[in-house]
């Protein structure tokens, strides 16, 4: 039987390895992380589908993903702070401020490694289709891990059922990202 107990460093050792003991975030927190990191997946997958081979090549596809993810965030993040606001009496002060921007960070960092992946392919001259495929891709499987994710921030183990169900939530995602470029496009 593997003991495992915090050190004073606030790690777990495990089979020789340390890993981060961290506690379950409360049910707010985890909820407003898991809107966010859902909400920025779709929103990056809906601005890379309609953007092009030609775009990504050029250098566009890189400024757009990384503009729509940053203004995201920024609206996801005051968005979040307004309904803070409305279920509270008093004002916000910076911490609950920097504790909503920490929770919408999902949002940016749904757009960030796409961006970076558009970013090299303008760069280097890898061909923008190869780009866009590994972008999107990323952001599907993203979507994919999503119950895991959730598990995680429960402090739970993921379970096959889990896993089923981020890859069902990533279909529909895939599906709505596909809706929103047909309907605005």
């Amino acid at each position: 039987m593997i003991e495992q107990s915090p050190d004073a460093s606030g790690t777990t050792a495990e089979r020789g390895r340390r890993r981060p003991h961290r506690r379950p975030l409360d049910v707010e927190d985890s909820a407003s992380r898991i809107t966010a990191y859902v909400y920025g997946n779709i929103v990056v997958l809906a601005t890379l589908f309609p953007l092009s081979r030609a775009e990504a090549e050029e250098g566009r596809s890189f400024a757009v993903v990384l503009g729509v993810s940053f203004a995201t965030f920024l609206a996801h993040a005051f968005a979040e702070s307004a309904g803070r606001r409305a279920r509270r009496s008093d004002r916000l002060g910076w911490p609950e401020i920097r504790a909503e921007l920490r929770d919408s960070a999902p949002v940016l960092t749904s757009g960030l490694l796409p961006a970076a992946v558009l970013g090299l392919a303008w760069l280097t001259g890898v061909p923008g289709l190869a780009a866009q495929l590994v972008a999107e891709g990323y952001v599907i499987v993203r979507l994919a891990l999503t119950g895991v994710i959730i598990q995680r921030l429960r402090g739970e183990a993921s379970s096959l059922r889990t896993v089923l169900a981020g890859v069902s939530l990533a279909a529909v995602a895939a599906a709505v990202s596909v809706v929103k470029v047909l309907i605005a496009h």
